[in-house]
């Protein structure tokens, strides 16, 4: 009876362990991303924000903003080159 206790408290122990032992990744556009990395995927013509997860044991992007954040690129001075 002691076994059955024993085994699903060990397993629930060493579960982060082996999840670092694989080295789970998700790839978005070719580019590999660690677990709790954020990019910003497109599906189906949508843009969205996603942070890379492990759910059920497979890593996986959920889904974290509707939109994908914006930078505003902004020049103070232009030149000209002649």
């Amino acid at each position: 009876m002691r076994l059955g206790i024993f085994m699903p408290g060990l397993a629930m122990v060493l579960l982060p362990a082996i999840a670092d032992a694989h080295n789970c990744k998700c790839r978005n556009r070719g580019t590999m991303f660690e677990l709790g990395e954020t990019s910003c995927l497109r599906v189906d013509g949508r843009n969205y924000l996603a942070r890379c997860e492990m759910r059920l044991n497979v890593s996986s992007w959920i889904e974290v903003d509707d939109a994908c954040p914006v930078t505003q690129n902004t020049r103070t001075g232009t030149q000209s080159v002649h």
